[in-house]
């Protein structure tokens, strides 16, 4: 802690047109309003001196110190989305979602932690209980979107403060492709992956990169909604949006380092399959 003043050294201070000396081993403080009154704002009383609080780095001060969570199994994390269309907003409201373990690629077990076959509200909203220190995936099928997996990155120990899930039209997919001066290789997939920070925000500032992605792959990163390459972006923007177009169909694992000073931030394992798009989100996780 950063004292701001030491009780053995003399402090000159102004009271009431007069100057009174802080004599050696006279206490500087009885509470933290005797700190404020003497210029200290926001300082504490520690032992009778003044002590500047801790700054915390809000967003990364956590990098370094993430733990491996304790789950508890007989305890429900509220996972609740919102389907919407991506380019209009639109609210999806046909489609199916099926709850599935991270290891069940087919999404074909029947666990009744991971229902299936559950249907969205006319707004497009989903609300699903799962088990505390969930680590799967939601999948949605829809015909009139491209095919969707949203891996929630870390096991879930509260709910989530992300809920738009932003789909596709085949269509859109297409546009975003041809946008970033690609083209869709309908035998690999795509992976969105959305940076979050200590306290589960959104968060600029954030390169990804990914040891699977190869010569056909392509990095990119949505600015204002429109996919960006490198050179030209590099990071994220605060909507915190990046990922990589045409990956092989594969597991592959992805990382967020923040963009300056390239710190590691953490990293997500995930499933590729062909023509689909998985969301990803990738916060802070231990070393």
């Amino acid at each position: 802690m950063n004292r701001l003043a030491l009780a053995s050294l003399p402090l000159l201070l102004g009271a009431q047109g007069c100057t009174a000396l802080l004599a050696p081993g006279e206490a500087q403080c009885e509470s933290a309003s005797d700190c404020a009154a003497r210029g200290f704002a926001d300082a504490t009383c520690v032992d009778s001196v003044c002590v500047a609080p801790t700054v915390v780095d809000a967003v990364w001060g956590c990098l370094g110190h993430v733990i491996k969570p304790a789950p508890d199994k007989t305890q429900k994390v509220a996972l609740d989305i919102q389907l919407i269309l991506a380019f209009d907003k639109s609210p999806v409201t046909t489609a199916v979602i099926d709850v599935c373990d991270k290891l069940d690629v087919t999404c074909t077990g029947n666990n009744p932690d991971y229902p299936k076959g559950i249907s969205p509200t006319k707004t497009g909203a989903v609300k699903l209980k799962v088990v505390q220190g969930f680590d799967g995936f939601v999948r949605v099928t829809d015909p009139a979107v491209v095919d969707t997996r949203v891996y929630v990155g870390r096991p879930l120990m509260a709910d989530p403060r992300f809920k738009d899930i932003r789909l596709l039209r085949p269509s859109d997919y297409a546009i975003l492709a041809t946008l970033a001066g690609l083209e869709v290789d309908p035998t690999r997939g795509t992976a969105i992956l959305a940076s979050v920070d200590c306290g589960g925000e959104t968060v600029g500032g954030v390169r990804f990169r990914s040891p699977n992605a190869d010569a056909k792959s392509s990095e990119f990163y949505l600015v204002n909604q429109a996919p960006m390459t490198p050179p030209g972006t590099t990071a994220t923007d605060s909507d915190g949006f990046g990922g990589f177009f045409n990956l092989v169909a594969k597991s592959v694992v992805a990382r967020a380092y923040v963009a300056k000073g390239d710190a590691f931030i953490g990293e997500s394992s995930f499933q590729v399959l062909p023509n689909t798009i998985s969301f990803v989100l990738i916060g802070p996780t231990p070393h």
